[in-house]
């Protein structure tokens, strides 16, 4: 196995076509269907890596990232932000709370994979 991953989206139709891709190349897919659930899968479980919807009901990304920063000062886990949002404030400030990597919706499959994997080569490199 490759690592572990929560994937926190709305669209369960996005969240099945990452599962699909992730699984294919090794990982464990964990999910969350909004920002509060997210929240609590994040206390409950150690992940290697959270993609992170911008837009969500209950709780939405920028909201999950400024709690994640708050509550959880040395939470170190990589997040790969997924979002229709192509504003540029919102790209920074998903950086600036701590997000890993911003990609904006559309996007092939194949490229969040390999972008996730280029994170946690980094990650892995960097722990060593």
């Amino acid at each position: 196995m490759n690592g572990k991953i929560l994937v926190i989206d709305d669209s369960p139709t996005l969240r099945k076509l990452l599962r699909f891709y992730l699984k294919k190349k090794g990982y464990s897919v964990n999910e969350a269907s909004n920002g509060e659930m997210g929240l609590q899968a994040i206390a409950r479980g150690m992940f290697d890596m959270v993609i992170l919807d911008m837009n969500m009901p209950v709780k939405n990304g920028l909201e999950v990232l400024e709690t994640l920063k708050k509550d959880k000062k040395d939470y170190c886990i990589p997040i790969l932000i997924l979002s229709a949002d192509k504003e540029e404030e919102s790209k920074a400030a998903g950086i600036a709370f701590g997000a890993s990597y911003y990609l904006t919706k559309p996007f092939k499959p194949e490229e969040v994979v390999a972008r996730i994997e280029d994170i946690l080569a980094e990650r892995r490199k960097s722990m060593k």
